[in-house]
C-alpha cells in the first residue's frame, strides 16, 4: 500500500515554488487563492485542516505545469534565469486575471 504524500503548509509551498521556478516567492495567500479560485480552470490541490491550508510538492508541480502550459518534462527543478522570467510572466498574467477589478475613474 502506498504511503500518503507528506503535506506541507502554504508557507512551505511558497518556498518550494520559489525554489523550483527561480521566481520570487509568492505569498501564502496567493497559494490559498489558487487552491480556492483556481487559474485557467485548474485549482491547486490543497485542503484546510484546523484553520490552516496544506498541499503537497507534487500538487504544486502539477499546478505549475498547467498554468504555464508546458509538458510535464519541461518543469525542471534546476531552473535557470530564462525559466524564472517565464514563470514570473505567468505569475503576472495570473495576477491580472485573478485580481479583483477596481472601478476606474472616467477620463475628463
Amino acid at each position: 500500500m502506498n504511503a500518503p504524500l507528506p503535506k506541507i503548509s502554504m508557507n512551505e509551498g511558497a518556498a518550494y515554488w520559489a525554489r523550483i521556478t527561480g521566481a520570487p516567492r509568492p505569498h501564502r495567500s496567493t497559494l490559498i487563492r489558487w487552491a480556492v479560485k483556481g487559474v485557467r480552470g485548474k485549482r491547486l490541490q490543497a485542503e484546510p485542516l484546523a484553520g490552516r491550508w496544506f498541499t503537497t510538492e507534487p500538487a504544486i508541480d502539477d499546478f505549475l505545469r498547467h498554468v504555464t502550459s508546458l509538458p510535464a518534462e519541461s518543469v525542471d527543478r534546476a531552473a535557470g534565469p530564462a525559466r524564472a522570467a517565464q514563470v514570473q510572466r505567468a505569475i503576472d498574467d495570473l495576477d491580472r486575471v485573478i485580481a479583483p477589478k477596481r472601478p476606474g475613474r472616467k477620463a475628463k
